[in-house]
């Protein structure tokens, strides 16, 4: 059940300590890629040359006072950062990051179990939601992280996100200074606005924009996009930064007042996106905002320097390093991998079909409006129409999601996400409704072929196979959808790699290890000692043991007639590590 409000949140963490600093990101669309972004560019950061060239000053010290860091080190340590986004994909832990890797569902389940354990003696009655923020705050406080980057759920002024840096209502020891205990953001950022969960946030833009902006903070800078957000939208920014104080950030103004991005430069970034790497618009423009923010949170960390115009221009070596960094991490964007985002994948070993398939969470009219044009690239180089699989959350407008993306023509695969962990308010909309939208938006309904497989995604990727015969398959409509699939691959490849230990298993008991040895050519002694050991864990952890046995032999093998056997082994048991 969806309950806004900061109440039930601020009660839950009234004694705990939050000193990371955040970078804080609300929107409608496109916040959830603006955080990974923001991850990326704080790993090219952390491997950068002008870090390891920077002077010792900015994060430590900033956390020193509660965490007692001791610094000494002359360079900057890397900073270690975290991200909280939601929902979450496969399992309810992978939407908490430590260093652009998911948490283990180990240290996840042990501080979940201590946050719902003061919910229940305190009877705080917190949602799923804020039950979940607190235990990624707290995984943020027990792996000791300088940068939380957190995205907003619902809104913003009232998402239980937005209790960082603020004071009401905490319980905090007098010998910690607030600025130790619960500083505020280093920036808030917000993306592209547009009409969502209206019944929460407002029926008007403008409405959704306020709430939107309730995550700006006094005296913290933020940035926002001004080139797609509507002008109602950015006067309302405006308005709610200029009573806070803020500084705000803009990709379109038109002067700059630092050295680092005179108005060539920028262009000059903007354009390796554009033109080089082919991005489209929307993607540009929240890795512009990424980049922005990122680069803000560095400057007020003082990890880059800040160079004024209206200053005498700054020895040429050094602007050159600081532009480099700032290339790398904009240029970054093009590399990553972000499931569920206009991914292209192979679902193979699922269905047989040996083409990929692109899987988007496009869940609203924005984001279905960002797909379109990388589906009608689709259309055009295959000249041929697209085999959909589409779900939707049973409260949304499944028109307005599929009128820019189905053509005459189409097929379409309806199928109904599954349960979703800690969300059991979420629903999937029928696949008859789904079928009924489809038809609705689109000049020829009888022009398509559409099928219905309810509940049993698996079967309804199978269909889309069956259907291709050549065609590209798009899967979209709800990013719950998206996690179906994923776990579906997850549980296959799982399954095939437990066949190979199990095969594996049949030759590796110390019985047959002699047996082994004279089989596959020649196995080193020493491979075969450490080998031998290895068996002896089986026990205490048979799928570790038998990878580690496994690779610790297969490397220690003069490869012989058996080579392709060994090798395909190498490659299962090294997925199960």
């Amino acid at each position: 059940m969806i309950t806004p409000g900061l109440e039930r949140i601020t009660q839950l963490l009234a004694r705990i300590p939050l000193p990371w600093r955040a970078i804080h990101v609300a929107g409608t669309n496109g916040k959830g890629s603006i955080c990974a972004y923001i991850s990326c560019m704080l790993d090219v950061h952390n491997d950068s040359q002008r870090r390891k060239d920077a002077p010792s000053s900015g994060v430590q010290a900033a956390t020193q006072e509660w965490r007692k860091i001791p610094t000494g080190d002359p360079t900057f340590k890397p900073i270690r950062h975290g991200r909280f986004t939601s929902p979450h994909l496969i399992d309810r832990w992978d939407c908490i990051t430590i260093n652009n890797h998911p948490v283990s569902f180990q240290a996840f389940n042990a501080v979940e179990k201590r946050v719902l354990q003061r919910n229940e003696i305190e009877n705080i009655g917190a949602s799923e939601f804020e039950l979940l923020t607190a235990t990624a705050f707290e995984v943020f406080n027990d792996h000791n992280i300088d940068v939380a980057v957190i995205e907003v759920g619902m809104g913003g002024k009232l998402d239980s996100t937005n209790i960082i840096g603020i004071e009401e209502g905490i319980e905090k020891p007098d010998t910690i200074s607030m600025d130790s205990f619960r500083p505020p953001p280093l920036v808030t950022a917000i993306s592209r606005i547009g009409l969502d969960h209206q019944a929460f946030l407002g029926s008007t833009l403008e409405d959704i924009a306020r709430a939107k902006a309730g995550i700006i903070k006094p005296g913290v800078p933020v940035v926002y996009d001004d080139k797609t957000n509507p002008v109602q939208v950015t006067r309302v920014f405006d308005a709610i930064a200029a009573e806070n104080e803020s500084p705000v950030v803009r990709e379109r103004r038109k002067t700059t007042t630092s050295w680092t991005f005179d108005t060539e430069y920028k262009q000059w970034l903007h354009d390796i996106l554009k033109k080089k790497d082919k991005l489209s618009d929307h993607v540009i423009s929240n890795a512009t905002i990424a980049f922005l923010a990122t680069w803000t949170a560095l400057e007020q960390l003082g990890r880059i320097p800040v160079w004024p115009l209206d200053q005498d221009e700054p020895p040429k070596d050094q602007l050159k390093l600081v532009r480099k960094l700032a290339h790398e991490m904009y240029t970054a964007v093009p590399k990553m991998i972000f499931p569920g985002r206009q991914q292209t994948l192979s679902i193979e070993i699922l269905t047989g079909g040996i083409e990929n398939v692109l899987l988007d969470g496009a869940h609203n009219a924005q984001s279905a409006q960002a797909l379109a044009p990388v589906v009608e690239q689709l259309r055009l180089d295959l000249r041929r129409n697209i085999v959909w699989v589409l779900a939707a959350s049973d409260t949304k407008d499944a028109k307005e999601i599929l009128a820019p993306l189905l053509k005459d023509g189409d097929k379409v695969v309806a199928v109904e996400f599954g349960p979703v962990d800690g969300m059991p308010w979420v629903k999937p909309m029928s696949g008859e409704k789904v079928l009924e939208a489809t038809r609705a938006v689109v000049e020829n309904p009888d022009s398509l072929t559409t099928h219905n497989a309810g509940k049993d995604v698996l079967a309804g990727l199978r269909t889309a196979n069956d259907m291709c015969k050549g065609h590209p398959i798009v899967i979209a409509g709800s990013l719950y959808l998206v996690g179906d699939v994923l776990r579906l691959l997850r549980d296959a490849q799982f399954s095939s790699t437990q066949a190979a230990l199990h095969q594996l298993y049949a030759i590796v008991v110390p019985d047959h290890l002699e047996l082994l040895r004279s089989q596959v050519n020649v196995i080193t002694d020493s491979a075969f000692a450490q080998a031998s050991s290895i068996v002896a864990e089986i026990g205490h952890g048979i799928q570790r043991a038998l990878a580690r046995f496994a690779l610790v032999l297969l490397n220690g093998t003069a490869l012989g007639e058996k080579r392709g056997v060994l090798i395909s082994s190498k490659v299962a048991v090294a997925a199960a590590l």
